[in-house]
């Protein structure tokens, strides 16, 4: 089976971080990706494979304290975004069957990709279980992608890896053309943000969600500021002027005092309605006849 190997000066960025940034900012991300393996895959050759697997070593200059699974998330998307139309058709199961990572330290940033052709029977599976990544190497940290399972297996009875099975991409058929960061299909997109100049689910069947509304009311008024699912939740009234959070400052304050805010304003809402209520019980009057009105 072949196997291809090339490196990247450069590591991913976290999905803390990623997810914070403007949608602008996150294509050019992107675009640097598709650049960068875009030149690696015309120097090898521009080979054409069927069905591959992944592995993506991430090399980190120094032991500072870091969520390592924020790396695999994005890292797997943006090269898996780079290499399909190049060394696959797609990157669906049916031509990406798995992921595998590891986490090294070393003096330079890099992220080093090992693609490997692999197999099908005639049945249809991908033939052996796992790959033989990096018999080399030092024997990685084990590390597993939070929500996922993580099959391990023995490579030259000496490492240790994981091969996390790519899940299915979401039935829709606007999958390929929507830009939207918040898809009611990509469960994981639903933990990032939006703005309210970015693009907003077209889907008939699934873009009614009252939040969905929300964001439609939002990009009418020009809202400033980006928002998070759990915050087009809670709106209800949404009118001009109305801000989300700053990219530029800290999100877990903002989110606090944005929610502290209408906690109040529902508090006061809730007072003022039975403010009123015993308003008109006292000045309730008799009707003819003796009944109450």
């Amino acid at each position: 089976m072949r196997q291809m190997t090339f490196s990247l000066p450069f590591l991913p960025p976290s999905l803390n971080v990623y997810r914070n940034d403007h949608w602008r900012k996150q294509r050019g991300e992107e675009k640097t990706w598709k650049d960068y393996i875009a030149v690696k895959w015309a120097e090898m050759g521009r080979p054409k494979l069927k069905t591959v697997r992944i592995a993506m070593v991430f090399s980190f200059p120094d032991r500072r304290t870091r969520d390592l699974d924020n790396y695999l998330a994005t890292g797997s998307k943006l090269v898996g975004d780079a290499v399909k139309g190049l060394f696959i058709p797609d990157d669906s199961p049916e031509h990406l069957t798995a992921w595998s990572f590891r986490f090294e330290f070393v003096e330079e940033a890099k992220t080093t990709v090992v693609i490997e052709e692999a197999d099908r029977n005639v049945g249809g599976h991908v033939s052996g279980e796992q790959a033989a990544f990096w018999e080399d190497l030092p024997v990685p940290s084990r590390k597993t992608i939070a929500g996922e399972q993580a099959s391990t297996g023995r490579l030259s009875g000496r490492q240790e890896m994981e091969v996390v099975p790519v899940t299915g991409r979401p039935d829709c058929t606007l999958y390929e053309t929507c830009n939207t960061p918040l898809c009611p299909l990509d469960g994981s997109s639903l933990n990032g943000i939006w703005y309210p100049d970015e693009e907003i689910c077209r889907s008939r069947t699934q873009g009614n969600l009252p939040w969905m509304k929300a964001q439609r009311k939002l990009s009418r008024v020009a809202a400033g500021g980006y928002f998070t699912v759990e915050m087009l939740k809670r709106l209800v009234v949404i009118r001009k002027g109305i801000v989300g959070l700053d990219p530029n400052l800290p999100e877990e304050p903002q989110l606090r005092a944005w929610f502290q805010k209408r906690a109040e304003k529902q508090d006061g809402a809730t007072e003022t309605k039975a403010e009123r209520t015993r308003h008109l019980k006292k000045y309730r009057f008799k009707k003819q006849g003796g009944r109450e009105g």
